[in-house]
C-alpha cells in the first residue's frame, strides 16, 4: 500500500528515486529497489523507537516508502540524524504531490529526470541563458556589438555542454535548436553589427526569442528545471 501510495517512488525529496522496473534480461522478473520503513522504530533498540502500541507501530501512518539506500540512511547511529517529524513531513508532502500528479494528469518523469547528470546540464542552459540579457532585456537598450558577442558566448556554450549529454536525444534537440536560433541571428547581422538597425535587430531577436521561449517550455515541463527572472517572459 505504502508503494501503491508513493507511487513507487521513494519519498525522501533529495533523492526520488524509482524504486521499481523491469528486469530486461528475463520477461518473467522485475526489480524492486524500495522498502517499506517504519518511521517510528518497531522495536526497542530501534531507530526513534517509541513505545505506542503494536498496532500503531506496524500501521501504515507508521510506514514511508524509500529507496534501500534511504532506508538504510535514515536508521544510522539510531536515527538521530533523521527525526520523525521529518519524515512524516516527507511522506505527506511526497503522497499529496503523488496524489496531484496523478488527479491532473501530469507526468512524474521531470520528478525523476531531476537526479540525473542531464538535469543539471539543463538548468545550465536555463541559468545560462537568464544571464544573458539578449534573450529578453529590449534591443533599444542593447549594444549591437555587444549582443551579437554575447549570442556568440551563447552558442559557443551550448556546442560545449551538448556534448555532455548522455542517451538523451530530446535534451540533445532543444540545445541544438537554441543553438540554432542563436546562429540564424548571428548569421543575418554578420555583415555589421555596428551599423545595424535597431528596429532591424529588435525584429531579429524578437523571432529569436519566440523560438527559444518554446524550448525552455520543454525544460520546464518535462525537465522540472526551474525558469525565474526576466527571462520568464519568453516562456
Amino acid at each position: 500500500m505504502l508503494a501503491y501510495r508513493s507511487a513507487y517512488i521513494c519519498n525522501n525529496p533529495e533523492c526520488n528515486t524509482l524504486t521499481v522496473g523491469a528486469a530486461l534480461n528475463d520477461s518473467s522478473l522485475k526489480l524492486k529497489l524500495g522498502e517499506a520503513a517504519h518511521i517510528i522504530g518497531e522495536k526497542p533498540k530501534a531507530a526513534r523507537h517509541e513505545n505506542i502500541g503494536k498496532e500503531k507501530l506496524s500501521s501504515i501512518e507508521n510506514g514511508i516508502w524509500l529507496c534501500a539506500n534511504c532506508h538504510t540512511m535514515i536508521d544510522k547511529i539510531d536515527g538521530i540524524e533523521f527525526k520523525k517529524e521529518e519524515l512524516y513531513d516527507w511522506k505527506e508532502k511526497h503522497e499529496k504531490m503523488i496524489s496531484m500528479l496523478l488527479k491532473t494528469h501530469k507526468s512524474p518523469v521531470p520528478l525523476l529526470v531531476r537526479q540525473t547528470d542531464n538535469f543539471d546540464l539543463a538548468q545550465s542552459l536555463v541559468d545560462f541563458l537568464s544571464g544573458k540579457g539578449a534573450f529578453y532585456e529590449p534591443a533599444s537598450i542593447e549594444n549591437p556589438t555587444h549582443v551579437v558577442l554575447s549570442l556568440d558566448e551563447t552558442r559557443k556554450f551550448i556546442n560545449r555542454e551538448m556534448k555532455k549529454i548522455q542517451l538523451d536525444v530530446e535534451l540533445k534537440k532543444v540545445f541544438s535548436s537554441v543553438s540554432k536560433c542563436v546562429q540564424e541571428v548571428m548569421n543575418e547581422t554578420s555583415r555589421s553589427a555596428q551599423n545595424l538597425d535597431v528596429q532591424e535587430l529588435d525584429d531579429y531577436l524578437t523571432v529569436m526569442r519566440r523560438k527559444v521561449g518554446k524550448q525552455l517550455k520543454i525544460l520546464q515541463d518535462k525537465y522540472g528545471c526551474s525558469i525565474t527572472g526576466q527571462i520568464t517572459t519568453i516562456v
